[in-house]
């Protein structure tokens, strides 16, 4: 009888565990499928948040707008090329080649005076306008902005940022983390030009520069010599910027994408959630302050400007919107009233600091 029963008992598990395989099998199945799935859309994610910053910070490996014409418009490809023109007729020998170290690397700018006979007839006094370039641009692309400030005997500085040439840096600083770099740079000029020293600076940047300029404007420390921030097509903050270049992705994949994108800025970049930015700043200015902004823009949208005009704090401030004009060609498009509307409101800021345009 015991003998019956032990295999009545095997025969009964045999049956047993193979029905119960049998029945959650499918189930296994589909979660390992799931499972699969979802390891390769996160590591499709984290992919595309890895290839997402790296697109935004890779320095621009010595290409210049030139070598992709065909991905720009005709006016960009003419700025350029007149730019290139008048750098060769304005880097002639009689600039200064300076350099600093901050973290590591060094970082390079050119110094270029102002012309000969113009600082007798200047209106302004003895001053430097620091022009900041944009992203994966150089220094020598806002040359033409500099010839109007030269010819009216206004000294010009054109900084190198981090991550592009002639300065050094892995990374390009879009996330303008290391605005302060501009402070640094107006303490070398008044320890380099001893006795000439400028007696004020204006800040002058274009778009990523521009975005750089307007987050100076708010800090403690911005050196009391600035008296004017002049601001063209800046954007309000990196991650504003970065949701407007991936609108176009399908949210399902843009969220995450965007937040490992983010995670990426964290830890190789040293960002912080809070973290200045242009428009967090300028909330907090009272450097008088000109936004500038094309109305063709779609790099970076005109309601971005809006957007910091509106949150400026300073006294002084005006807004300025150039019809047709696509990213960055402001100056292009308006001519010759872009300098001198920027030079009668850095003779207003003067006016306001010092109680005339004279120093």
């Amino acid at each position: 009888m015991a003998v019956l029963l032990r295999y009545t008992l095997l025969l009964s598990n045999a049956v047993f565990v193979p029905s119960v395989c049998a029945s959650t099998h499918p189930a296994l199945i589909a979660s390992i499928v799931i499972g699969a799935i979802l390891l390769v859309f996160l590591w499709f994610e984290i992919s595309l948040g890895r290839v997402l910053f790296r697109y935004a910070t890779k320095p621009p490996e010595g290409q210049t707008i030139q070598g992709s014409v065909s991905y720009v418009s005709e006016e960009t490809v003419a700025y350029f090329e007149s730019a290139k023109k008048v750098k060769e007729e304005l880097l002639t020998g009689g600039e200064t080649e300076l350099e600093i170290e901050r973290d590591g690397l060094k970082l390079r700018g050119v110094y270029i005076p102002a012309f000969p006979g113009s600082v007798e007839n200047c209106a302004f006094g003895n001053g430097c306008v620091i022009l900041v370039h944009g992203w994966r641009d150089t220094s020598g692309a806002r040359i033409l902005d500099a010839r109007p400030y030269l010819e009216e005997g206004i000294s010009v500085f054109l900084p190198s940022l981090r991550g592009h040439n002639l300065s050094e840096g892995k990374r390009i600083d879009i996330g303008c983390k290391h605005y302060d770099d501009l402070f640094v740079w107006m303490d070398e000029l008044d320890r380099r030009l001893d006795a000439n020293a400028p007696e004020w600076y204006v800040l002058d940047g274009l778009s990523m520069g521009a975005s750089a300029v307007l987050t100076a404007s708010g800090d403690e420390q911005l050196p009391k010599k600035v008296v004017a921030v002049i601001s063209d097509c800046a954007f309000t903050s990196l991650i504003d910027q970065g949701k407007w270049l991936t609108r176009g992705i399908s949210p399902i994949l843009r969220v995450p994408a965007f937040f490992f994108a983010k995670i990426f800025f964290y830890f190789m970049q040293g960002y912080r959630r809070h973290d200045p930015t242009a428009l967090s700043n300028v909330a907090k200015a009272t450097v008088p302050i000109f936004i500038i902004h094309g109305s063709g823009d779609k790099f970076v949208p005109t309601w971005m400007s809006q957007q910091l005009f509106e949150a400026c704090s300073s006294e002084i401030k005006e807004y300025w919107v150039v019809e047709g004009a696509q990213h960055a060609l402001s100056a292009f498009v308006a001519g010759p009233e872009y300098p001198r509307r920027k030079l009668s409101f850095i003779g207003r800021a003067i006016a306001k600091r010092y109680g005339t345009n004279t120093l």
